[in-house]
């Protein structure tokens, strides 16, 4: 339940990241200009799957678990964060992003349900 609401949490911050870029670029602000638009989504994306790590790791302390066992279910969800601050960094293609995210995810869902 804890992974599920994770994921709400984080898909909410890519949406409101989002909604905050579009505002910003709409507004005409000229420093938006210079900024591609494939980083600013990428970005969305690496705050999403940070906000969810950060969730998970707060939801499974707040369940009454220690905070070693809380970190050992989000740290399997640390590479996803690191693909896309690396992919916000260097312009890795969004299908590369997406296929090892999804490639790597069904591992990391499985190694936090062991944790526990």
């Amino acid at each position: 339940m804890a992974v599920a609401i994770a994921a709400l949490c984080g898909i909410a911050a890519l949406y409101c990241s989002e909604i905050i870029y579009d505002n910003i670029r709409d507004s005409g602000a000229p420093d938006m200009r210079a900024l591609p638009a494939w980083r600013a989504h990428m970005a969305s994306g690496c705050v999403g799957s940070l906000a969810f790590v950060t969730a998970l790791f707060l939801l499974q302390s707040l369940a009454g678990r220690s905070k070693g066992s809380a970190l050992r279910s989000a740290v399997p969800w640390f590479p996803l964060v690191a693909l896309t601050g690396l992919a916000t960094a260097v312009q890795i293609p969004i299908y590369l992003v997406v296929g090892v995210s999804a490639v790597y995810s069904p591992w990391a869902y499985l190694q936090t349900r062991l944790s526990r």
